[in-house]
C-alpha cells in the first residue's frame, strides 16, 4: 500500500521505513513476519520497476488492428527505441460504431511492424490518453489496469464490422453463442447481467430502475455472485462425497478436501467467464483460504481470513489499492461478519440486509440523486430469490444453450421473470423515491461511515439504532426537514459555470464565452420583483476575465461576478476598487437558490457545515449577497 500511496519524492522515506520494520522484525526474532515482508518488498519492485515515460505513438498517426491476435501494431522502418514494446505492453482501444455507441477494448497488445498486413484492420489515432496515478479517473483507471495509453481510433465502417464480429478468447466466443439463441428473450438483458455482468443490452430506462431500487449490486458480478457459485459448487462437492466409495473416507479424505477440489477450480472458472472482474477475484480468493484453512484443519478467525486474502490480492496486484472497489468489497465483508457473528436467525438476516444497504447508501453518497422507498423491502426479496432460484437456473439454461443448443429450460425461466420484471417495474414507478441530501464536503461521508462501524460495534445492542436514524436523517435531510425545492442552480462542472433551471441548462460561461450581456443572469432572480425594485447587474464569470479592463466592468454596471476559481491577486485588488462584489464557486460545487415567501435563500455546497466563527470568506460573501438580494426584494 505504501509503495503506491506514497508519492516518488517521498520513496526515501518509505524505503527508510521499510528498513526499520525488518530489523525490527528480526530483533523480535518473527520470521514468518519478516519472511512476508520481504516477499512483499520483492514482488512491488518486481511490478513497479520505472517505466519508459515516452510513447511511439503520435496523434493522426496510422495503426494496424489484428482481430485474430487482438493486436495493434505501427508501422516503422526500424524499430523505435521505445522499451515497452520489449515487454509486451498493453493498451486499450475505443472506437465508435456507425450509430455513435463508444466501444472499449482492453488489453491489447502494442507491437511494431515493418510490413502490416492488409487484411488488419486500418485505423488513424485521433486522441491518447496517457495514465497518471494522480490524475483524473479515467487517468487512475488506466494506471490501475496497467494500460500504457488510451487510444481513440477511427476505423473505416467496413473495419468497425470485422472487429465487432471478432472473437478474442474463448470466453468471448461462449458469450457469443448464448447471446446468438437468448437474445429473442426479452429478459436475457437482466439474466446476462445478473450471470456474466454485462449489461450491454440495457437500455437508459433499465439502467435508472436498477439504480433507483439499489439492486446494482445483484446485477455487478461481485462477492455476491461468487457466493452463489460457492453454494452451487458445495452442493455438488456434497453430491461427489456421499456417492465416493468407503475406501476413498477410510484413506483419511474428508469433505474439506472434496470442497477444496471442487470448490476452488469453480470460483476461478467463474472469475474467468465473467472476465476476471476484480470483485469476483477477491471473493474467490477469500473463500479458497477459507476452505483450504478447514482442509487443513486451521482454526483461523473470520478477520484473519479476509486479512490475509487483502494481502494476497494487493501482492497479485499491488496497484488495485487505488481501486475503490476494493475497498468497499472488503469493508462491507468486515462489516457483515462484524453485524452477523453473534446470531443468524431470521431477523438477524433482516437486520444485516438493513445494515448493509444503509452503509451502501452511505458510500454512493453524491453518485445518486435518489433511491426507492421501499429499497431495502426489494433487496430482502430479491436476493433469496436470485440466490435460490433465479442465478442456479440461469446457470443450468447456459450450460443446457452450450452442450445441447436448446432454451427448453431458460423459456420456463421467462415466463417467471417477465411478472417478476413487471412487478419490479410497478414498485419503482409507483412507490415514492427518497432524494438523498448533496453534499460536496467528503466530512459528512467520513462521519456516518464512522456512525455504520459503531453500528456495527454495538450490536446487537438497542442503542445502535439510534445511530442508525441519525444516519437516516442526514441522508435525507432535506425530506425529512421539508426543504423548499430549489428554484435554480448555478454549479460548476469541468470548470465551467452552469446555470441550471428547472432541470435543464439555461446558461453556461462556456457557450456564453466573453459576452457580458449573456453572462447576466439577473432576470432569473425573481424575475417580477426584480423588474420593479433593482437595478444590480449578476453575472457569471467571463472565460478569461484578464481581458476585461476596468472600463468594461464600469460601462457594463457589474455589481456581482461568481467566480469559477480563485482570481489573481491583482484581479481581486481591481474588482474590490471597482466595488464590484464577487465569490467562487470551485470545482464541484453548487450554488443552490431558494424562493420562500418572498425571500431568497442562498445554499452554498461548502457551507452547510461552516459554523459562525469558522466561515470561509466565500460563506461570508454569499450571505452578504443574499442579504443584497431580500433588501432589494423588500
Amino acid at each position: 500500500m505504501g509503495a503506491i500511496l506514497v508519492p516518488r519524492d517521498y520513496l526515501w522515506l518509505y524505503s527508510t521505513h521499510i528498513i526499520l520494520v525488518c530489523l525490527y522484525l528480526i530483533m523480535t526474532k518473527r520470521l514468518i513476519a519478516l519472511f512476508l515482508t520481504l516477499l512483499s518488498l520483492i514482488l512491488i519492485i518486481l511490478s513497479e520497476l520505472p517505466n519508459d515515460p515516452s510513447f511511439p505513438l503520435s496523434v493522426g498517426q496510422t495503426v494496424f488492428f489484428d482481430t485474430e491476435e487482438k493486436a495493434l501494431s505501427i508501422e516503422y522502418n526500424e524499430a523505435p527505441n521505445f522499451s515497452c514494446l520489449q515487454t509486451n505492453c498493453q493498451v486499450s482501444v475505443v472506437y465508435f460504431l456507425p450509430d455513435g455507441t463508444r466501444q472499449t477494448l482492453n488489453n491489447v497488445a502494442l507491437s511494431f511492424s515493418i510490413t502490416p498486413l492488409e487484411t488488419q484492420a486500418q485505423g488513424r489515432v485521433t486522441r491518447i490518453v496517457l495514465p497518471n496515478k494522480n490524475g483524473a479517473w479515467w487517468e487512475r483507471n488506466l494506471y490501475i489496469r496497467r494500460q500504457v495509453a488510451q487510444l481513440d481510433i477511427h476505423f473505416l465502417e467496413s473495419d468497425v464490422d470485422r472487429l465487432e464480429g471478432s472473437v478474442f478468447s474463448l470466453r468471448d466466443s461462449l458469450i457469443d453463442r448464448l447471446d446468438v439463441r437468448l437474445d429473442q428473450f426479452s429478459n436475457w438483458r437482466f439474466s446476462k447481467a445478473l450471470l456474466l455482468g454485462q449489461d450491454d443490452l440495457w437500455s437508459e430506462r433499465d439502467t435508472w430502475i436498477v439504480r433507483t431500487l439499489g439492486l446494482a449490486h445483484l446485477f455487478v458480478v461481485s462477492g455476491l455472485h461468487t457466493g452463489f457459485m460457492f453454494v452451487i459448487g458445495g452442493v455438488i462437492s456434497r453430491a461427489f462425497w456421499q456417492l465416493s466409495p468407503g475406501r476413498v473416507m477410510l484413506s483419511g479424505i474428508t469433505r474439506w478436501h472434496f470442497d477444496a477440489l471442487i470448490v476452488i477450480p469453480l470460483l476461478f472458472a467463474y472469475a474467468y467467464l465473467t472476465g476476471w472482474g476484480e470483485p469476483v477475484v477477491r471473493a474467490a480468493i477469500m473463500l479458497s483460504v477459507y476452505l483450504c484453512a478447514r482442509m487443513l484443519a486451521l482454526k483461523l478467525s473470520p478477520y484473519h481470513i479476509i486479512t490475509f486474502a487483502l494481502w494476497l490480492v494487493l501482492l497479485i496486484e499491488p496497484r488495485s489499492v487505488l481501486s475503490p472497489g476494493l475497498w468497499l468489497s472488503f469493508s462491507m465483508v468486515y462489516l457483515l461478519i462484524g453485524f452477523s457473528q453473534n446470531s443468524t436467525g431470521i431477523l438477524r438476516l433482516l437486520m444485516v440486509q438493513v445494515m448493509l444497504s444503509t452503509a451502501s447508501m452511505v458510500l454512493i453518497l453524491g453518485w445518486q440523486d435518489e433511491i426507492s422507498s421501499v429499497s431495502i423491502l426489494v433487496n430482502i426479496i430479491l436476493i433469496p430469490l436470485a440466490a435460490f432460484f433465479w442465478f442456479p437456473l440461469g446457470m443450468i439454461s447456459c450450460v443446457e444453450v452450450l452442450l445441447f443448443n436448446s432454451t427448453y429450460l431458460y423459456s420456463g425461466l421467462e415466463f417467471s421473470l417477465n411478472y417478476l420484471v413487471y412487478a419490479i417495474e410497478w414498485v419503482v414507478f409507483s412507490l415514492p423515491l427518497l432524494v438523498f441530501e448533496s453534499y460536496s464536503s467528503a466530512i459528512p461521508r467520513i462521519l456516518m461511515l464512522c456512525l455504520v462501524c459503531y453500528w456495527v460495534y454495538q450490536s446487537p445492542l438497542k442503542r445502535g439504532w439510534g445511530v442508525a436514524l441519525v444516519v437516516w436523517c442526514v441522508l435525507f435531510l432535506s425530506m425529512i426537514f421539508n426543504v423548499p425545492e430549489a428554484h435554480f442552480s448555478i454549479t460548476n462542472k469541468d470548470n465551467k459555470l452552469i446555470l441550471i433551471d428547472k432541470g435543464r441548462v439555461a446558461l453556461s460561461n462556456g457557450w456564453a464565452g466573453n459576452d457580458l450581456n449573456k453572462l447576466d443572469f439577473s432576470w432569473y432572480l425573481n424575475k417580477e420583483k426584480q423588474k420593479e425594485n433593482g437595478q444590480n447587474k449578476y453575472i457569471l464569470s467571463p472565460n478569461v476575465l484578464a481581458d476585461f479592463s476596468p472600463e468594461v466592468w464600469l460601462k457594463h454596471d457589474i455589481d456581482w461576478v461568481l467566480l469559477g476559481k480563485e482570481a489573481s491577486t491583482n484581479m481581486q485588488t481591481m474588482l474590490t476598487a471597482l466595488q464590484v462584489n464577487w465569490f467562487i464557486i470551485a470545482a464541484d460545487e453548487t450554488l443552490t437558490f431558494y424562493f420562500q415567501n418572498d425571500q431568497i435563500l442562498l445554499r452554498h455546497s461548502s457551507c452547510v457545515y461552516s459554523f459562525f466563527l469558522f466561515k470561509s470568506d466565500t460563506c461570508r460573501r454569499v450571505e452578504k449577497l443574499e442579504s443584497v438580494l431580500n433588501y432589494m426584494q423588500n
